[in-house]
């Protein structure tokens, strides 16, 4: 990822259902950190909402987009 200064922001704009899909799932990955609760699979719409989501941040920062130009290309671990 390239370096930005401390001072530089992104900014994404959210409907209020995407917003909501993205509250619940950071809640739940930190409900998951710290007592080990499941994170509940995502509905087909929440899972394409922050899918969008990811994909304008990824491009906000720059940083390449983790998939292959097709089906058959294993993505790419972010972390």
């Amino acid at each position: 990822m390239r370096d930005m200064p401390e001072e530089e922001e992104v900014v994404l704009r959210l409907d209020r259902p995407t917003a909501a899909s993205l509250a619940d799932l950071i809640y739940n990955v930190g409900e998951h950190q710290a007592a080990g609760m499941p994170i509940a699979e995502l509905s087909t719409d929440d899972s394409a909402r922050l899918g969008r989501v990811l994909r304008d941040l990824w491009r906000a920062l720059g940083v390449p987009l983790p998939y292959g130009g097709g089906p058959d290309e294993e993505p790419r671990r972010r972390i």
